[in-house]
């Protein structure tokens, strides 16, 4: 029997496929190391949980290494800091209030994750390679904003790497806590009256006020 038109046309777009795989096993892969830790999760699981084999799978990222690189590249610093910058108006208080949603709001939503990979990167020196370059990203980019500000006059002179460390230390320290202590550290406060206090204490210590 004769094959219709549809079975011998090409696929019109092999690059949108290659995508849609290459996602599919981003997104499974990040389910499944929250779940599963880096040691435990086997390049099987996680190509199974994204409905692959293990071929295409190191077709695409070449290791389990590679692939929870890439892993922490889509889903950490690279799409928040876009996502911040794209907000930000120069007024000093109201931008850090809007750094401070993003990285509060990542933070919690991935905060098991997050904590897995850390005490993960204990065990294994290849995942502190990885972990090592990707939190960089976020305070070096409020480092850079700071040195902007300073250079305006807004912000008290200082080391502006120093500084940002400083603020993304309250938010990554508070998102933690919340998976290892029995109740939050303010319960009556709430996640905007949190990051509201964390921005008016590092407002109040770095803007200039000569």
């Amino acid at each position: 029997m004769e094959q219709s038109v549809e079975t011998l046309s090409p696929d019109p777009d092999p690059e949108s496929r290659v995508d849609e795989t290459r996602t599919r096993i981003l997104q499974a892969a990040a389910q499944v190391f929250a779940e599963q830790g880096y040691a435990r999760a086997t390049t099987r699981a996680l190509a199974a949980a994204a409905g692959v084999n293990e071929v295409t799978l190191f077709r695409h990222f070449g290791s389990k290494k590679n692939l929870f690189a890439a892993v922490i590249e889509a889903y950490a610093a690279p799409a928040m800091t876009s996502a911040m910058e794209a907000r930000l108006t120069g007024d000093y208080r109201q931008d850090l209030l809007v750094m401070g949603e993003q990285v509060m709001k990542v933070m919690l939503e991935r905060r098991d994750a997050v904590r897995l990979m850390l005490c993960e990167a204990d065990h294994f020196p290849e995942l502190r390679e990885v972990l090592a370059q990707n939190p960089r990203q976020l305070p070096q980019a409020l480092a850079g904003y700071l040195r902007q500000q300073q250079d305006l006059g807004w912000v008290r002179p200082g080391h502006p790497e120093a500084m940002a460390q400083a603020f993304w230390g309250m938010f990554f320290a508070y998102a933690i806590s919340l998976g290892i202590l029995a109740e939050p550290v303010s319960p009556e406060l709430s996640t905007e009256a949190i990051i509201t206090q964390f921005v008016d204490i590092f407002v109040q210590g770095t803007a200039n006020r000569t």
